[in-house]
């Protein structure tokens, strides 16, 4: 897996392109009737021995099933962010998309979808994450989840501050309420999600020692690599060739001895 892959999720393979090539669009077609590929198959497994028969799906359907599957499984856009609200949303006064008339409504946001663009592979490439390594692709997925909480904290903060005054008795002679100021929750929320990423830089750094220590990384360059290789097959020729020798040496001197014994 590239390092592309945990976000870009969006081209199809070869093989499901060929087997929807003769669904026509609008046009529903039985799912175990299309060739069976492994991304169809998948969709098909999901499904009871006894409905598999009576999914019938348009190429646009089967499209999506597939796209959204590759999302959930490698990345982040189809988990993490929030489903848009529109006009409910708490975060509209900060929303380009709201502003702008063109947030979908009851579809992910694709304000935190873009922020998740951008950040997961700059993740991926700053940690080094090993893409076939699906311990450190999921701490990179809870890393994206704690950021996304620390950005919402922090935009909601942004919006109503960092504290707020709170009723906390009531003079009953005068009825005056007395207030104190408390940390709003989204302050909380903010140094929980600091912590755990704290936690998850450690956890992914104590992983990577690991790795290091029982030599299941290698970070040298490809020409380094390279040389590396040659001049390990370079031993193994010489050790080979050295052993052919002494075989026929041996064979040899077997030969001769046995000529001399019949002599």
């Amino acid at each position: 897996m590239s390092k592309n892959d945990i976000s870009n999720t969006d081209k199809l393979s070869e093989d499901v392109d060929q087997a929807l090539s003769k669904v026509q669009d609008g046009e529903k077609i039985k799912l175990s009737e299309l060739p069976a590929v492994p991304e169809i198959n998948k969709i098909l497994q999901a499904y009871p021995d006894d409905k598999k028969d009576d999914i019938e799906l348009t190429r646009s359907q089967v499209e999506e099933i597939i796209k959204n599957t590759k999302i959930s499984t490698f990345g982040v856009n189809n988990t993490l962010p929030m489903i848009c609200k529109n006009d409910e949303c708490q975060f509209k006064s900060m929303c380009t998309f709201y502003k702008m008339g063109i947030a979908p409504e009851e579809s992910p946001c694709p304000d935190e979808i873009m922020y998740l663009d951008s950040m997961v592979p700059q993740l991926i490439k700053d940690m080094h994450v090993d893409m076939e390594n699906y311990l450190e692709i999921s701490m990179v997925q809870e890393y994206a989840a704690s950021l996304l909480d620390k950005r919402r904290a922090e935009r909601m903060i942004a919006q109503e501050g960092d504290v707020k005054e709170v009723p906390v008795s009531v003079v009953q002679q005068t009825g005056t309420v007395i207030y104190s100021e408390q940390i709003t929750p989204y302050m909380e929320i903010k140094d929980k999600a600091a912590r755990k990423l704290s936690i998850l830089r450690k956890e992914l750094l104590a992983t990577r020692e690991q790795r290091a220590k029982y030599k299941l990384t290698d970070d040298r360059d490809a020409s380094t690599k390279a040389a590396d290789l040659k001049q390990r097959f370079e031993v193994i020729k010489q050790r080979e060739d050295s052993n052919k020798m002494l075989e026929k040496q041996n064979l040899d001197d077997a030969f001769e001895k046995d000529i001399n014994t019949d002599a």
